[in-house]
């Protein structure tokens, strides 16, 4: 496989991995950092102007309601030209000027129509959680409300006219979006505050293991031009691997050999669960050997491993395993909330006004 299809496997795998955008992470980043040199690459590239971002508040057009609620356009025109603008930056390399029309997931959306998805679940989520706010007592302070409004207007300082254009963007306006992602924020914070997750405590526990890899999968030049190794080279590099193997074993400590023959060692905490990252096969022999000792050689096709099972209780990794149990357990209690909030008041979308919202070209300059 050419070295630009597997960077476009990647950024396809990237992207269903990350299909859904967290509100706090979307405008915290991109209000702060402001987007500065981006230019329009096509006149009206995709560019709304319907019931765009200036419009007064009654003349404001939905695009969809959501339990009634309406999600208005000019705030998805907003979030589809900062999305847009972020993916254009990350896949660009990879997809190149006709990203929006290659396909992007597995059930065979395209960039362009998933990142429209990306959007509409995003406002679901941001209109949900603030519709939510006071029942969980989250508000924001007068402080925190001058705040939103520099960042707003450092938004509007530091981005293109082109931009501005393009995402319908005003002071007011993006203070507007500013203001209702940061409540959403805070009462998804507060949310998962006042959630107690039980979790068992013997499955959070984690051991420790090392490991050394010596690689069979070739090289790469500066322009990514792949060369694979000789079958002489790889015989070189699996008695090397046997060798280091050895050498582990009769000092009984890997980290010594790895600095004795200047060979990279890698930690990973892991249990019977969870592999810590770790190859699978390498995750299994240290599970199968007793804690100090140093396996054999392990093939695998990324090459030749070697691992000592360190322990299998490590008190420090252990309860940054907990915490990151309980984080997870408090994401999926919001996220189960949410779906819960949104079947009782499904999304509807008028087709016909957001069809109008176009993603075609690009927006900004390669």
């Amino acid at each position: 496989m050419k070295e630009k299809d597997k960077r476009t496997d990647a950024a396809r795998r990237t992207l269903l991995v990350s299909a859904v955008l967290l509100c706090a992470a979307i405008l915290a980043g991109l209000l702060l950092s402001g987007c500065a040199g981006s230019q329009a690459e096509n006149e009206g590239a995709g560019t709304q102007t319907e019931g765009g971002a200036g419009a007064a508040q009654e003349e404001r057009t939905p695009v969809a309601y959501l339990g009634g609620n309406p999600l208005y356009l000019d705030e998805a025109v907003f979030y589809t030209r900062m999305l847009q603008e972020q993916w254009e930056y990350a896949y660009y390399e990879s997809f190149g000027e006709e990203m929006w029309q290659q396909e992007a997931t597995e059930d065979g959306q395209t960039f362009a129509d998933a990142l429209k998805s990306n959007v509409l679940e995003l406002l679901t989520e941001i209109e949900l959680l603030c519709s939510h706010a006071e029942e969980y007592g989250a508000e924001l302070t007068e402080g925190e409300k001058a705040e939103i409004a520099g960042r707003a207007g450092n938004f509007m300082a530091s981005n293109t006219p082109e931009v501005l254009e393009a995402a319908g963007a005003t002071a007011e306006s993006v203070k507007l979006y500013l203001t209702r992602n940061e409540l959403a924020a805070r009462t998804a914070q507060q949310i998962k505050d006042t959630y107690e997750p039980v979790i068992d405590e013997e499955a959070a526990k984690v051991g420790k293991l090392t490991y050394c890899l010596f690689s069979s999968m070739g090289t790469y030049d500066e322009e990514g031009n792949h060369t694979p190794f000789t079958e002489e080279e790889l015989s070189r590099i699996r008695q090397d691997a046997e060798d280091f193997a050895v050498r582990a074993q009769e000092l009984g400590d890997i980290s010594a050999a790895g600095e004795e023959i200047s060979h990279t060692l890698i930690d990973v905490y892991f249990n019977d669960s969870t592999n810590g990252g770790a190859h699978e096969k390498v995750a299994e022999a240290a599970r199968a050997l007793p804690v100090g000792q140093v396996s054999e050689v392990i093939e695998t096709e990324d090459g030749w491993y070697v691992v000592q099972h360190i322990s299998d209780y490590d008190e420090s990794a252990t309860q940054e395993n907990l915490e990151a149990m309980e984080e997870q357990a408090r994401e999926e209690y919001l996220l189960e909330l949410e779906a819960q909030w949104e079947q009782e008041g499904p999304l509807e979308v008028d087709t016909e006004v957001w069809d109008t919202v176009v993603v075609d070209k690009m927006l900004t300059a390669p």
